[in-house]
């Protein structure tokens, strides 16, 4: 088996990824993931244009739960439609992740089971866009 080590400048890249970077997704994206989420659920007590901020808050807040659970060379595959894992490792990663997003996240209004529908729907998209062949979606925001 060949030897390898890291360079400097990979070491360098790794700390930049570990400790200056905290996201993976765009704003394009998150406010794509945020329109899908909104057509699929409901929040009790809020407005349609209220539940698709606190959509995008839980996105951009699960974005920075993967990205600390991912090692970036599998997150950044979200990005890139032409490499990416297969349809039953997308599967294993959002049944792995799921349950260890779901445990830190309370959302008083919902129960366990609306939150880990909620939790699974974000996720599966996200992780979706990680099999090869596929992309997430991008939708600007408005100026």
């Amino acid at each position: 088996m060949t030897e390898i080590t890291l360079t400097s400048t990979q070491l360098d890249q790794i700390k930049k990824d570990m400790d200056d970077q905290v996201t993976m997704l765009t704003d394009a994206q998150v406010n794509a993931l945020a329109q899908k989420v909104n057509k699929e659920i409901n929040l009790p007590f809020l407005v349609e244009e209220k539940e698709f901020i606190v959509f995008a808050k839980l996105i951009k807040w699960v974005d920075k739960q993967l990205y600390q659970l991912l090692p970036n060379e599998y997150y950044e595959l979200v990005k890139n439609s032409t490499d990416g894992i297969s349809k039953e490792e997308a599967n294993t990663i959002e049944k792995r992740l799921t349950p260890l997003i779901n445990n830190v996240v309370n959302i008083p209004v919902l129960t366990e089971k609306q939150e880990a529908k909620l939790i699974g729907l974000i996720l599966g998209l996200i992780i979706k866009a990680m099999v090869k062949g596929f992309h997430l979606e991008e939708v600007e925001p408005e100026e």
